[in-house]
């Protein structure tokens, strides 16, 4: 796979008055990148400017409308760029890890409003590319339409579970592990991670994401091959 990428772009949010959406939105975020999305609330952000949650209110209708704005100046703050060295296959490698960075570095990308799963500009542009890539590859239609919006919510399943494995304490972790093996048929727990060694269970998502990405590509190769 592809070398992980940083995202070039990084702002600091100003907690001075006068209110305005786009600074309750940038304290926002910082409140989901420090403590979590668990953590943000209308009255931690009041807080933060040092006001009555009513005065949020005179901006924002509510916490589902700050979400939404938040998705927004997010998106507007994450570089995310379409890959121009190699291949299809090798862009789809490189693009593929490079949403799951973003994600995985900036939480707040992932949180919408209205009801709509993904629904920000980063994931409009994420998607995009990646149904440019797969019409390069030679899908089309409804095929090119499945293809895009799965690897989309598989990319960024892992990423935000990995950003959850990450945000859960350790010993919360482990018992998830051992659930797991519980349920496992006599013979595979053999070859499951163990979970009583010195250092905590923990998922290697690195290698997962590789493997996930890989067997995605194969299936859209074989699909391109079969409709031809």
């Amino acid at each position: 796979m592809p070398a992980r990428t940083k995202s070039r772009t990084q702002t600091k949010p100003e907690f001075s008055r006068p209110l305005t959406r786009e600074k309750i939105a940038a304290a926002a975020i910082e409140i989901i990148r420090s403590e979590g999305q668990a953590a943000l609330s209308m009255r931690k952000v009041a807080g933060l400017f040092g006001v009555d949650v009513a005065a949020l209110y005179r901006h924002v209708q509510n916490k589902e409308e700050l979400l939404a704005e938040v998705g927004r100046l997010a998106s507007e703050m994450i570089d995310l760029e379409a890959p121009t060295d190699g291949d299809w296959e090798d862009r789809f490698l490189q693009l593929t890890g490079q949403i799951r960075d973003r994600v995985a570095e900036h939480p707040e990308v992932g949180i919408y409003g209205d009801g709509s799963p993904w629904a920000t500009p980063f994931f409009a542009r994420a998607n995009g590319l990646i149904a440019e890539l797969l019409c390069e590859a030679g899908l089309e239609g409804q095929e090119l339409v499945l293809a895009t919006q799965t690897v989309l919510h598989l990319v960024t399943s892992i990423a935000q579970s990995e950003i959850l494995t990450r945000d859960t304490p350790r010993a919360q972790n482990r018992a998830f592990a051992e659930t797991i093996r519980a349920q496992l048929p006599e013979g595979i727990e053999k070859s499951w991670p163990a979970t009583r060694a010195r250092d905590a269970w923990s998922i290697n998502f690195d290698a997962l994401f590789e493997y996930a990405m890989r067997t995605a590509l194969a299936s859209i190769v074989s699909e391109t091959h079969r409709s031809r």
